[in-house]
């Protein structure tokens, strides 16, 4: 491999990288709205007048909110299933990757580590080969992290909605009774 392939290797990775960051900024966004908004509904529960559909929209709500947090949770904390290597691959034998962080907390101390690293310095194509299975890690981290948020987004949306149906229920139930509960 030659010295103009480990530029464009790095950028794809540190690409790969911004991607999982934004996937957790994006969740805990999403996680502070949703946060925001059950504020809001916990502080007017007491006025909400308890029939069928109430509460079946509040069990709707919940249900809602709670699958997007699971699902949000998911997105910062992602569940990965390890793939065996692969048999055709040519060379396997790296067992601890020195510049992943995986396989740097793998080495029993510094020592062990810095000869490690030493060693697969002396060869480029081992140095692109590292950077390459680190892109298909991230990447494959990326693929699951942006499912969640995706499945997350889905559910605070619909979470959202139907709050909003009930803060328009409340208002039409509470302007029909002729009577708008003090706010405190």
């Amino acid at each position: 491999m030659s010295n103009t392939n480990l530029p464009i290797i790095l950028r794809i990775l540190d690409n790969e990288n911004r991607l999982v960051e934004r996937a957790d900024q994006k969740s805990i966004s999403l996680l502070s709205i949703l946060g925001v908004f059950m504020v809001f509904f916990v502080v007017y529960y007491r006025i909400i007048p308890i029939n069928i559909l109430t509460a079946a929209l509040i069990i709707l709500y919940f249900l809602f909110a709670l699958m997007s947090i699971l699902s949000l949770i998911m997105a910062i904390r992602p569940r990965i299933r390890k793939e065996p290597d692969d048999p055709k691959a040519k060379d396997n034998s790296l067992t601890c990757d020195p510049a992943f962080f995986t396989g740097i907390c793998s080495f029993p101390n510094v020592g062990v580590y810095k000869e490690s690293l030493q060693e697969v310095l002396k060869d480029e194509t081992n140095i692109a080969d590292i950077y390459i299975r680190q892109i298909f890690s991230v990447a494959r981290i990326n693929s699951v992290k942006y499912k969640h948020i995706q499945r997350g987004v889905l559910l605070v949306i619909m979470a959202l909605v139907i709050e909003l149906i009930i803060i328009a229920y409340l208002f039409i139930f509470h302007l029909g009774a002729g009577e708008m509960p003090p706010i405190t």
